[in-house]
């Protein structure tokens, strides 16, 4: 192959590149028994008896903090508005989808984490100048 095939194809390798690597990570987790996929799908009753163990209790309060981000992203160009998400803790979040789970057992964890996030005041977004 010429050297100026070669440099044409630069865009492709690295795509290539990413897309293996992007594999080869994913692979660890799925070994390892970790959820790479996110919680959200994940039923109530199936959440259910893992609220109480510290590591699901950590996942499932950093997962809703990231669902809620982005949520406030969008909001934010979509409707000017945010929920003030400092000061949150496990606690109060994984609380309140314990409360969601025991009262709607079929639901999903994404349907509590809806729910929490809009049980949260907005607020208005003034971008700093």
């Amino acid at each position: 192959m010429s050297p100026q095939r070669w440099e044409r194809l630069r865009p492709i390798r690295r795509l290539a590149a990413l897309v293996l690597f992007g594999c080869l990570a994913a692979a660890p987790c799925r070994a390892e028994g970790a959820n790479a996929a996110g919680f959200g799908l994940t039923s109530c009753a199936d959440a259910a008896p893992l609220f109480d163990q510290p590591a699901y209790r950590s996942a499932f309060f950093t997962w809703t903090l990231g669902f809620a981000t982005g949520v406030n992203n969008v909001l934010i160009v979509r409707d000017r508005q945010f929920r003030d998400l400092s000061g949150l803790n496990a606690d109060l979040v994984v609380g309140s989808l314990r409360a969601f789970c025991a009262q709607h057992p079929m639901a999903l964890l994404v349907q509590g984490a809806e729910r929490f996030y809009a049980g949260l005041p907005p607020h208005t977004w003034i971008a700093s100048p």
